[in-house]
């Protein structure tokens, strides 16, 4: 099966052969067409190997959004290297155990990046190293809360696989000239990577769509929801991938930050209520997808016809356009069974590109993948239409009163109301597999309700043993590094208050 596969090198050769002076990667102040990127990127390999790389050393970079990034990223990739890319944000204290634990032969910062990449043009292009594309391209960190970060490998066949199939899983046109609108053409496609490159989301759905179908590639250093609109104007884009809170900060944001831009496609996971989508679409002019990917297995899940209008739901496991494989999904019971339609169980799912495990974490390994299965951690249950349904982390769930509680029920309650802006629903344990609920809510501004009245209000759309029993009111949700609420660090915070409670 492997020889159906391309490598991420295999990628970079043909998109310079068949894009060749096409824009490749773009910043607000540079261009590089794909021959101009496959030449950047041999030249990196080139001085990496002076510096020391050989194949499946590692290489530790920790720098925002650059073409300088890119380069250096899949030089290392090209040399037979495996890059992990980390937040540039990471303190002396976690580069430490990012060293400690990947071992890396070379660590590059944005200084040492910037410096290196300007010597890549004129380097002597490096042929590419012989691998196999179920071999390992790149390590991905998940982001850690209560315990240190596990990095995840993932196959060259994961990222190109993926870079193949993700346009036509949202909808972009496969063509770079799209069809004739109000009598003008509209302009080829162009990806925006406002998510940083150390995420396997700008990795494998902006990277590599990019060199899979000869789109531009926007690269910004940073996410702002402030200047999002008028970045995405600057930036010409038609195409933006946003995760966690994202989406709801751009929403946020005045009627008068918003201006006329060619974007038109936001890929979103998690996505808004169906009510909220569609609020959204009409006021930015927009089409938002929803769908669910992982560092283990990017192909997740995808909107599918009928999820578009049920609350929760992330659509269907999405498939390669090679059919070179099926993405297989389960929702298990603990005892292993499948759970009926309808019960809650854990997300499991089974391709040849998922990962072959988290590095030097054999232990880990074992318990994520059994018998060819990942196991995500994710709960969630699946409806006759075929349709997932996503209720939180599975180990998120809350079990009180002998019933099992998802997270995300009671959260869609607390934020039907209309001065709610933000919520997080975690358990606190009180011992003897027994949970208490509680919500960390922020309020939208010039909004004011107190506890008491929040909660008669989700009383109507909950079971008594669904309320929570405190609500506790924030200006803000702890965040992870990718906008995801960092529930570990409420559970610590409220943890320990309410054991001295």
């Amino acid at each position: 099966m492997a020889s159906n596969f391309a490598t991420v090198p295999e990628l970079l050769s043909s998109a310079a052969n068949r894009f060749g002076d096409t824009p490749a990667i773009v910043t607000t102040e540079s261009s590089e067409s794909f021959r101009q990127l496959a030449d950047s990127v041999r030249g990196a390999a080139t001085a990496l190997g002076a510096r020391g790389l050989r194949p499946g050393d590692r290489v530790l970079i920790a720098a925002p959004n650059s073409p300088a990034l890119v380069h250096v990223w899949l030089g290392t990739i090209w040399a037979g290297g495996i890059p992990a890319a980390v937040s540039p944000e990471s303190t002396p204290a976690e580069i430490d155990y990012l060293v400690d634990d990947l071992q890396p032969r070379i660590t590059l910062r944005q200084e040492e990046l910037e410096l290196l990449g300007a010597t890549t043009t004129a380097a002597a292009g490096a042929t590419a190293a012989t691998v196999d594309p179920l071999d390992v391209a790149a390590i991905v960190y998940t982001s850690g809360t209560t315990s240190r970060p596990k990095g995840v490998m993932v196959r060259h066949a994961a990222y190109t696989e993926t870079g193949q199939s993700f346009p036509s899983w949202i909808g972009l046109a496969p063509t770079p000239t799209l069809p004739r609108k109000r009598g003008r053409e509209r302009q080829a496609e162009r990806l925006w990577a406002c998510l940083p490159l150390f995420h396997i989301n700008a990795q494998a759905y902006s990277l590599m769509s990019s060199l899979a179908h000869g789109f531009a590639l926007a690269l910004s250093p940073k996410f702002h929801a402030t200047t999002f609109w008028q970045e995405a104007r600057a930036l010409n884009v038609t195409a933006v991938n946003v995760v966690g809170a994202m989406l709801e900060f751009i929403a946020q944001q005045p009627e008068t930050n918003w201006v006329e831009s060619p974007l038109r496609t936001i890929y979103a996971a998690p996505g808004p209520d169906p009510e909220q989508r569609a609020a959204l679409e009409a006021r930015f002019g927009v089409r938002i997808v929803t769908g669910y990917g992982l560092s283990e297995n990017p192909f997740g899940c995808i909107e599918s016809p009928t999820s578009r209008t049920k609350r929760g739901s992330i659509g269907r496991p999405r498939q390669p356009v090679s059919g070179a494989f099926t993405n297989e999904l389960r929702i298990v019971r603990p005892d292993g069974a499948d759970a009926p339609d309808g019960e809650v169980g854990e997300l499991c799912f089974r391709n040849p590109v998922i990962t072959p495990g988290y590095w030097k974490a054999s232990e880990i390994t074992r318990e994520a993948l059994r018998d060819g299965w990942l196991r995500t951690g994710d709960a969630g249950t699946v409806d006759r239409d075929g349709d997932v349904f996503l209720t939180g982390r599975y180990k998120e769930m809350i079990r009180r009163r002998g019933e099992n509680i998802a997270p995300a029920e009671v959260e869609d309650a607390l934020r039907a109301h209309p001065a709610v802006r933000a919520v997080a629903v975690f358990g606190i344990s009180l011992g003897l597999r027994e949970e208490e609920v509680l919500a960390a809510v922020v309020l939208k501004d010039g909004e004011d309700i107190d506890e008491a009245a929040l909660r008669a209000f989700v009383a109507g759309r909950l079971a008594a043993h669904k309320i929570p029993s405190r609500i506790l009111f924030r200006d803000s949700l702890p965040m992870t590094t990718t906008q995801r609420v960092a529930k570990d660090l409420l559970r610590q915070e409220y943890g320990r208050a309410a054991s001295r409670d």
